[in-house]
């Protein structure tokens, strides 16, 4: 059977809110001033430590700002969140086309579970791979790999890794998986094509097509 891997943040939900908010409670735990950091929302869908590190941070101020981020996301942020319209109905197509699907993120295992739980997503899913709280696990390549066990290792050619930013793409390229580019989450058109992407969506009614199971 086909499997899609999906992306979380920025694909299947918008965590804006959330996400921001508990970004800037990492950054005023060591100092820093989000307000001096532009638009925070660039820096959805990346891991944690990669983004407070790119802020030129020592690594004991890096753990410092993700555990703050984390205290806050565990109570507030994960539930700051939307699902996108048309994902519901996307999951239910592919589903019924026969397609075995799993979410591969970047966020921490546990958040993801309770985020997918939360917002009645969970029973459409047969994995869900995320990075680990120790980091061990983070990068995306390294989520589609647990992703790919979680699924019974199944021939590269018949997954599809569904996401918006260019971690999706390269992530899935590691594993020789075809990825689609989705636009309307956090990493644009640019971010995607420059990347390599497979294909390119602008909503999710346009995946069903692309992947021949409309």
């Amino acid at each position: 059977m086909p499997v899609a891997l999906f992306d979380l943040d920025g694909t299947l939900t918008d965590p804006r809110v959330g996400i921001v908010a508990c970004l800037e409670a990492g950054m005023a735990s060591v100092g820093l001033d989000p307000a001096d950091h532009g638009d925070l929302a660039r820096f959805i869908g990346p891991p944690l430590q990669e983004t407070f590190a790119s802020f030129g941070l020592e690594p004991s101020a890096v753990d410092q700002a993700i555990q703050s981020y984390r205290e806050r996301f565990a109570t507030h942020g994960m539930f700051e969140n939307e699902v996108y319209p048309g994902v519901v109905e996307l999951l239910r197509t592919l589903h019924e086309a026969g397609w075995v699907l799993a979410v591969a993120t970047s966020k921490p295992e546990l958040f993801a579970v309770r985020i997918l739980m939360h917002f009645g997503l969970a029973e459409w899913f047969a994995g869900v791979a995320g990075a680990t709280m120790d980091g061990s696990r983070r990068s995306k390549a390294d989520v589609v790999a647990h992703a790919l066990e979680l699924v019974g290792h199944p021939d590269p050619t018949t997954v599809v890794m569904i996401g918006d930013r260019s971690h999706d793409i390269v992530g899935a390229r590691a594993h020789n998986v075809r990825a689609i580019g989705v636009t309307w989450g956090y990493g644009g058109l640019d971010e995607l094509i420059a990347a390599d992407a497979w294909r390119l969506a602008n909503s999710p009614e346009e995946i069903p097509e692309l992947l021949g199971a409309s």
